[in-house]
């Protein structure tokens, strides 16, 4: 009898004696597999002197004066160009918003595409006015264009103005570039856009040409007379690149579903009154419902149609079949770009922003 329990007690210990030998051999394991991932991570992948340099640089950059260290900074990173781009992008996310806003600036400088991404962001949703600024500065020194539809929007949706005026400029500079890769004087081009889910995808319109890039701006094919009229402004579906909307300078607004090669009217379906005269100054599709269409338009009178009448800002539930009236325009007040957020309409004029509901 004493002997069984002895037996018993024996087994008790070792399993015991196993329990906590497993355990420590578990809390070996962790302990090795992070030691491994620290010096796979961290030691193995020293930070090389170059890179240290530019760190330092970009911590310059946290001075809101222009001074001595910061200039000195500036200089020796746009002398860096592309090895600075990592750093000064890192510094982006910085907590220290002088900090962001010089490092927006700088990548302005520096001009890399790699950067283009991480400005967005910035530009989108940066709470403060001067880091916006900078990255809307930035973007439009960047030799791509499809940074456009984020500061087409930024352009009438931001709360700031300096942040539309900037990405108004920025727009512009990009244009002035694109008609350049085309070998076209942006004087002689009457309309660009850039499909906003196909970014690589560019149209731009001259007199009766359209021209489409699928490459963001590299090669061009010409479709030599393929619009229906001298055009005003051009919008590519979200979500269909093949999809493209021309409002005309006299001829009302007229459809493409395949990539501008034809056209159709839409004119009779918005406008029963002064047909041919119909002029659409601004056209956005919802990203929100590809169906929803919105256009700005008015008439124009005379011999030469010189004189513009604002008429209204209409929206379409099924792509332009139909329309309804969303808002009267004044005298005065003409549209040259529009954007839909959150079930409302933001129409761009000369000197302000109307917003009005959509209908469901």
């Amino acid at each position: 009898m004493l002997k069984s329990s002895a037996m018993n007690f024996t087994k008790t210990e070792i399993g015991k004696r196993v329990f906590r030998a497993t355990g420590i051999a578990v809390a070996l394991a962790l302990f090795v597999g992070i030691s491994v991932f620290l010096l796979n991570n961290v030691i193995a992948t020293p930070v090389s002197p170059r890179e240290a340099q530019i760190r330092g640089w970009v911590n310059d950059l946290h001075d809101e004066a222009l001074t001595t260290e910061r200039q000195a900074a500036q200089r020796q990173l746009e002398a860096a160009g592309e090895q600075a781009v990592p750093a000064l992008v890192s510094a982006l996310h910085s907590n220290d918003a002088i900090l962001r806003k010089n490092a927006a600036e700088m990548l302005g400088y520096i001009a890399s595409p790699r950067a283009t991404e991480a400005l967005l962001q910035n530009l989108r949703n940066d709470p403060v006015v001067a880091v916006r600024v900078n990255a809307a500065y930035a973007l439009g020194a960047i030799p791509s264009a499809s940074a456009l539809p984020a500061l087409e929007s930024s352009s009438v949706l931001d709360a700031s103005v300096q942040v539309r005026q900037t990405s108004t400029d920025a727009l512009q500079n990009i244009y002035a570039r694109i008609a350049q890769s085309a070998n076209k004087n942006l004087n002689d081009v009457n309309a660009i856009t850039v499909a906003p889910g196909q970014t690589n995808v560019v149209y731009l319109a001259t007199k009766r040409d359209l021209l489409v890039s699928r490459d963001g701006g590299v090669n061009w094919d010409t479709l030599t007379q393929a619009l229906p009229g001298l055009v005003s402004t051009l919008n590519v579906n979200p979500t269909n690149a093949e999809i493209v909307y021309a409002g005309l300078h006299s001829q009302g607004m007229f459809l493409s579903t395949d990539g501008g090669r034809t056209w159709q009217s839409l004119t009779r379906n918005f406008s029963n009154q002064a047909i041919g005269q119909s002029t659409v100054t601004a056209i956005t599709v919802d990203p929100a419902n590809p169906m929803r269409v919105v256009m700005a338009h008015g008439i124009r009178i005379g011999d030469m149609n010189t004189t513009f009448f604002p008429l209204g800002i209409l929206t379409s539930q099924d792509g332009g079949k139909s329309w309804q009236y969303v808002m009267d325009l004044e005298e005065g007040q003409i549209v040259t770009r529009l954007q839909v957020r959150e079930n409302k309409v933001y129409a761009l004029t000369s000197d302000k922003v109307l917003i009005a509901s959509l209908p469901q």
